[in-house]
């Protein structure tokens, strides 16, 4: 379970942006929060809005980023890309705020606390280029005060907490890629497993991307067919079914659609069918997954090609104790402020990204805002209208054809 995410000077972040998942004080939808043992709460959603180019995405592509950092090596080894020579696959390039001399020269930096079974861990990587500056991650028990070290990373030299020391593992690796990788791929660690455990459980999606529209077919299994039809179905998607023919001389798989019309039964190639169901069909599939085991599903652009009691919906699964028994996390972009309503989100559930004048983004919540009197939004407030109405910031200023000369 994610707990918090910071970072800074990454792409259009130059200052360091927190998105918070513990729960604030607010008394509305207490019911659907995720609760500890320790009595502390956690949001199951985080809804980020904002103007084009505000910084929505890059706040889930530095989330995504350090997922991608931790677990490429992992994945590229396991698919038989290994390397034998030594060599590793580079680490992706960090791109830092460039719109500042002194920063586009600094590292960028990533914080992470998450929870896995009994503990907090936090996990910190700073970057500069495509070599890592600085690493860390230590845990502490839920309900415990004090942490305990488990490594930290000073450029290629490691320092070790007491428990790896124990266990005589290696400080001497390929500095190109995260010590937590390297300790994941050549020790059996406990905390180790847990954390890289987790990262590989995360799902990222982003619907800007054709990308993901274009590697649909081979993403979907058929065992799940049954579970992906009753979702359909309820979203009143009417499909009976999917069906795989694998390409095994291309290496690629061709998915074909069931549908029933009077009685009769049809196929359609899944490039036939909407664009809405072929997102759904790949969606519902992790969505499920979450539900079903726990997990974190970060998906930019939700609301992309579907109707927005569609994306409600999928909203609110998340926010039902009897559906989200096992503490899944959507953190998502939208553009559809119709679902930005007090019936849907918590006022800390809902934020907001945008570029100040220097073109730096920010990023701050609803319940960071305060009315002209000091008082907090009131959670009964027309959210999306008071937001298109410029109350909240991270609306975009549109000029007059007449201002354009």
């Amino acid at each position: 379970m994610l707990c918090q995410f910071s970072f800074s000077n990454f792409r259009s972040y130059r200052d360091e942006a927190v998105l918070d998942m513990q729960a604030s004080s607010a008394k509305e939808f207490s019911q659907s929060l995720i609760g500890c043992d320790d009595g502390q709460e956690f949001l199951p959603v985080a809804a980020i809005y904002g103007p084009n180019a505000g910084g929505k995405s890059n706040l889930l592509k530095a989330l995504d980023y350090v997922r991608s950092a931790v677990t490429r090596p992992i994945i590229m080894l396991s698919h038989g890309s290994g390397f034998p020579t030594g060599d590793v696959p580079p680490l992706q390039r960090c791109a830092p705020f460039v719109f500042d001399q002194e920063h586009s020269k600094m590292p960028s930096s990533f914080e992470l606390y998450f929870r896995v079974g009994d503990y907090e861990y936090r996990y910190n990587l700073s970057v500069s280029g495509s070599d890592i500056a600085a690493e860390g991650l230590s845990r502490r028990k839920v309900g415990a005060s004090r942490s305990a070290l488990i490594f930290e990373r000073d450029g290629s030299a490691v320092k070790l907490g007491s428990s790896l020391r124990r266990s005589g593992v290696s400080v001497s690796f390929n500095p190109a890629i995260p010590y937590l990788s390297y300790l994941y791929m050549n020790t059996d660690v406990e905390a180790v497993n847990a954390v890289v455990g987790w990262f590989l459980a995360g799902v990222f999606l982003n619907y800007n991307s054709s990308y993901l529209e274009r590697a649909l077919e081979n993403i979907l299994d058929e065992s799940d067919s049954p579970a992906i039809t009753r979702f359909l179905r309820a979203v009143d998607v009417p499909v009976d079914g999917f069906r795989i023919e694998r390409l095994e001389e291309e290496g690629r798989q061709k998915v074909y659609v069931r549908h029933s019309v009077d009685g009769h039964g049809y196929e359609l190639g899944l490039s036939q069918e909407s664009a809405g169901t072929q997102k759904l069909m790949g969606l519902s599939s992790f969505i499920l997954a979450a539900l079903e085991g726990g997990g974190l599903v970060v998906v930019d652009e939700l609301d992309a090609k579907l109707h927005p009691k569609l994306l409600r919906y999928l909203i609110l699964l998340f926010k039902d104790p009897e559906v989200n028994k096992a503490g899944a996390q959507l953190v998502f972009s939208s553009q559809d402020v119709s679902t930005m309503r007090n019936d849907v989100f918590r006022r800390d559930e809902i934020w907001f990204a945008a570029r100040d004048e220097g073109e730096a983004s920010r990023l701050w919540s609803l319940s960071d805002l305060r009315e002209p009197n000091g008082n907090p939004v009131n959670k009964n407030a027309a959210y999306d209208k008071q937001y298109l109405a410029g109350r909240y910031g991270a609306d975009p200023y549109l000029t007059r054809i007449e201002e354009w000369t």
